[in-house]
């Protein structure tokens, strides 16, 4: 089934060399510079990967992380989001100390450096840029497997091929992110560099983590992780918040009393020290738009207070409130949550806007063998909230708060931006609402933002929540297994699916 959304954009390559000049710190600027490479590499290299001089440009700017001033670039680009800068606390600096830790283990005198992109393309220019700074010739290139996730292929040009012959008796150092799933983007540059007749004792690996490979799905990943070292540093080793409390993972349940599903892997870091909450909501722009976001709707009375954004965590006060559960519906919540969704929709318009269609129709025929064809209603794409379950709201003692508001429209799930519509009909899913206080709620959105169509857009609306809950439910309690978040996922499944039966009956 379908959850995950296409997040690659087209742009103009003048606005990533633009936001490389302006970047404030030596952090933001590699982090967009790994972007403009990434672009640029897949421009120059859209079948196999090649051994390009403006490509090799790029890469000595990246290591050096100087703004390249380069002729021959493309007008245009595809970048796409580079999630662990931006979701999941994936600091560059980790990658630093990993390749400390095999300088001081094996003194290389010659690496070369592969990074895969497109997150890679930065990671491996901290990787090439330590060891060269400790005195190792340092060779460097950024790669990117193609194929299905699952099977990943590396192609490489003969004359890359022969490059990586010439420099048989260095260390090879192969860079990225993950591994996710599969292991395979790792294992087939693996295989690419052992048919160029490099040793498999000197291919290492640099991952964000290290599994025992035993649970990938890939039969090459797995016999092939077992076979190299790997050098990873992890986010404590940063040792940013000593003595907080660790609120990931869904550890921030306890704290609450809500008994929800998680998906720990999904879960943004959060920390709470000296009654402060710290949040990750990303690196350079990311975070600032996040932050932003939560100033916004503090003001607005609708969000909790924030105060500061470092290192890409915002923080402000711990809130103290119950949270709500299913059928906690009173005439003051449904004001103040119409008044809210009103807002959003004024105040965080964009352009954009997912294509729901055929996420409906995967997960509905996947979820429940029926074919089931539409057609979108007209509507504008905004900033939703994408989090409209009770336990995310707060009743306090100053009145209703809304929690998590800032960043799930732009994480690499469904739906991105979209028509409002969306958070109204799962506001009505998640509280079970009955048809009256459904009704309500949408009559009162309109009383606050004059969208007088919304009425007619919430049955499509209904559909695609209901869809892509199910399609996450399935995948969280295939990934999650026998434990308890599991068994709280496969009973959302059922759920989701009886509802989403029901909401196609009354659709047809």
């Amino acid at each position: 089934m379908i959850v995950y959304r296409e997040q690659s954009r087209t742009v103009p390559t003048a606005e990533v060399l633009a936001r490389i000049e302006a970047a404030g710190n030596p952090l933001e600027r590699l982090i967009e510079i790994g972007e403009l490479e990434a672009g640029v590499a897949d421009a120059l290299s859209p079948d196999c990967d090649r051994d390009h001089p403006v490509l090799a440009a790029l890469r000595r700017a990246a290591i050096r992380n100087e703004a390249p001033r380069i002729p021959g670039l493309p007008e245009t680009i595809t970048i796409s989001v580079p999630e662990g800068y931006a979701y999941y606390a994936l600091y560059p600096e980790t990658y630093r100390m990993a390749a400390r830790a095999f300088w001081n283990e094996a003194r290389p005198a010659r690496v070369a450096v592969l990074g895969i992109r497109s997150i890679g393309t930065s990671l491996s220019a901290v990787v090439a840029a330590e060891l060269e700074g400790a005195g190792c010739e340092v060779h460097s290139w950024t790669v990117r497997p193609r194929g299905h996730p699952f099977d990943r292929r590396l192609i490489a040009e003969p004359e890359l091929q022969r490059r990586w012959r010439e420099l048989a008796g260095a260390y090879f150092a192969v860079v990225d992110e993950g591994p996710g799933l599969s292991g395979s983007s790792f294992a087939s540059v693996v295989a690419a560099l052992s048919a160029a007749g490099v040793p498999e004792q000197r291919i290492v690996l640099f991952p964000s983590w290290t599994p025992d490979g035993s649970a990938f799905v890939s039969e090459a990943a797995r016999l092939c992780w077992p076979r190299h070292r790997k050098y990873v540093a992890s986010f404590e080793d940063l040792g940013m918040f000593p003595g907080a409390r660790d609120l990931s993972s869904g550890n921030w349940r306890t704290c609450i009393g809500a008994e929800v599903a998680v998906q720990p892997q999904h879960e943004r870091r959060k920390y709470l020290a000296d009654g402060r909450l710290y949040k990750f909501a990303g690196l350079g722009r990311y975070g600032r738009g996040a932050f932003e976001r939560a100033q916004v709707l503090a003001a607005a009375g609708f969000g909790p207070p924030v105060e500061e954004l470092a290192s890409g965590f915002v923080s402000g006060p711990w809130v103290s409130g119950r949270p709500l559960v299913p059928g906690d519906m009173t005439d003051d919540l449904l004001d103040v949550m119409a008044r809210y969704l009103a807002f959003r929709s004024r105040e965080f318009q964009c352009r954009g806007g997912s294509q729901l269609t055929e996420m409906i129709r995967v997960n509905v025929e996947e979820g429940l063998g029926l074919r089931l064809d539409l057609s979108p209603p007209d509507g504008h794409a905004c900033a939703i909230d994408n989090r409209m379950f009770p336990h995310e709201w707060l009743r306090t003692a100053s009145g209703y708060l809304k929690t998590d508001a800032v960043d799930h429209y732009d994480d690499h799930f469904y739906p991105g931006p979209q028509d409002i519509a969306w958070d109204l009909a799962a506001a009505a899913i998640e509280f079970d609402m009955d048809a009256e206080a459904a009704t309500a709620l949408a009559s009162r959105y309109v009383a606050h933002s004059d969208d007088r169509g919304i009425h007619s857009r919430l049955p499509f609306h209904r559909l695609a929540w209901l869809a892509f809950r199910l399609g996450y439910a399935d995948m969280a309690a295939g990934a999650l297994g026998d434990t308890p978040d599991g068994a709280r996922f496969r009973r959302q499944r059922e759920r989701y699916a009886e509802l989403l039966l029901r909401e196609i009956r009354r659709y047809a």
